[in-house]
């Protein structure tokens, strides 16, 4: 039998993928009544919730996995996509002039970060390529999103709080769009974040919000099997992407607010699926 879900929720690591206890899937198994259901090529427990029409697929950390698991349910027999509004829901790091740490952010546009010419110390598009490496998400699906997660109450944190004071930060979390970079790469410091900025200048983005590591594996599978225009992207911010004026990024890199991320991103996930859900 074919699963024909109203929405896919794609959360991207378990606690068995990461040091600690921090999972992107389990507040979903807390939200839900779930059933298990075998998605051949998908490595983590794909489920679903009848009641409530919604499929959590976990892709595993990376563009690969992400790629991978997202072609595996687009081209399988066990979970129809075609009328899904697809989600991924998760964590980001933040630029500090975009927002603060627990902030959420819907995605506009996501640039895959690790296609690019490095000369010298100049990073920037591979100009003899036809195709950009940016996908534009759909509008009216990102405002509607923007907008329901806007309702939600975030959370916030004295370890947030404490973190921010070194940034000059008073801001709370709030929800926001913006162009979100993908790469395999953890990247964290100024030197980096410039790299970053360029190849953004590069393709015209003047301004980037978060960094992850599968928005654009899962978009590049999506428009494969044409997709794309189903796809929202929510993430919350749980670090900052470079060090606080005169810091040091050994240091700041390891200043995280994980739990609140997961929170917040789930918060607003839950109510952008309530939304979509039949």
């Amino acid at each position: 039998m074919t699963l024909h879900p109203d929405v896919v929720v794609l959360p991207a690591f378990t606690d068995a993928e990461y040091t600690g206890d921090a999972s992107e899937v389990d507040p979903w198994l807390d939200r839900y009544e779930f059933a298990s259901l075998d998605v051949p090529g998908v490595v983590h427990p794909v489920r679903h919730a009848p009641n409530a029409g919604l499929v959590l697929a976990p892709t595993g950390i990376g563009k690969a996995a992400a790629a991978t698991t997202v072609s595996a349910l687009a081209a399988g027999d066990a979970v129809a996509l075609d009328d899904a509004t697809i989600i991924s829901v998760g964590i980001a790091g933040v630029v500090p002039a975009a927002g603060t740490l627990g902030s959420v952010f819907v995605a506009d546009r996501v640039v895959d970060g690790d296609i690019k010419l490095r000369i010298g110390e100049t990073t920037s598009r591979m100009q003899w390529l036809v195709d950009d490496y940016v996908w534009d998400l759909d509008s009216d699906l990102v405002g509607r999103a923007a907008g329901v997660a806007s309702d939600v109450e975030l959370a916030d944190s004295d370890e947030a709080a404490m973190i921010r004071e070194d940034y000059d930060d008073d801001r709370s979390p709030t929800v926001a769009t913006g162009p979100t970079v993908c790469g395999d790469e953890v990247y964290h410091g100024t030197a980096a974040a410039a790299a970053v900025d360029s190849l953004c200048d590069s393709y015209g983005i003047d301004s980037v919000a978060t960094t992850e590591m599968e928005d654009a594996g899962t978009a590049t599978a999506l428009e494969r099997f044409g997709l794309l225009n189903q796809y929202v992207s929510i993430r919350a911010a749980a670090n900052f992407d470079r060090e606080p004026a005169g810091g040091d990024p050994d240091e700041s890199i390891t200043r995280d607010v994980f739990a609140l991320g997961i929170e917040n991103a789930v918060r607003a996930g839950a109510a952008v699926v309530d939304e979509f859900a039949d």
